[in-house]
């Protein structure tokens, strides 16, 4: 019996790092992007975060979730765009826990929801 806890008890140990960097990955505060399912082409856009930028399409109806620095610098910025179907654009310079963009027909940002609790990254 005490073979079979000890066991256990240096697996609980091993996996401790893990399950550290599984749950900071999680908690990363997130830009969510919501296509509307009103609209009937597909959106090209590009997310720069701190000039890593995300070359991505969205079908009508679609959702996307990018987590961004779980630690941002006091500079800290995120540009989304949409650069061939619209001249909206949404710049982010603050501290978030997560903020979600609803995009309507013809790439217009119809609104933004901006949330700073903890709990609001899930």
């Amino acid at each position: 019996m005490l073979k079979r806890s000890a066991k256990w008890m240096a697996i609980a140990i091993c996996m401790t790092p893990f399950v550290w960097v599984v749950f900071l990955f999680n908690c990363r505060p997130t830009v969510a992007l919501h296509y509307s399912a009103e609209a009937t082409d597909s959106l090209g856009y590009f997310l720069n975060d701190n000039h890593s930028i995300t070359k991505r399409g969205l079908k009508p109806g679609e959702s996307v979730k990018y987590p961004t620095a779980m630690f941002p610098e006091p500079d800290m910025w995120i540009l989304l765009t949409f650069p061939f179907q619209s001249d909206d654009f949404l710049e982010i310079t603050k501290p978030f826990s997560r903020i979600d963009v609803f995009i309507g027909p013809g790439a217009k940002i119809e609104r933004t929801e901006v949330r700073h609790g903890f709990f609001a990254r899930f």
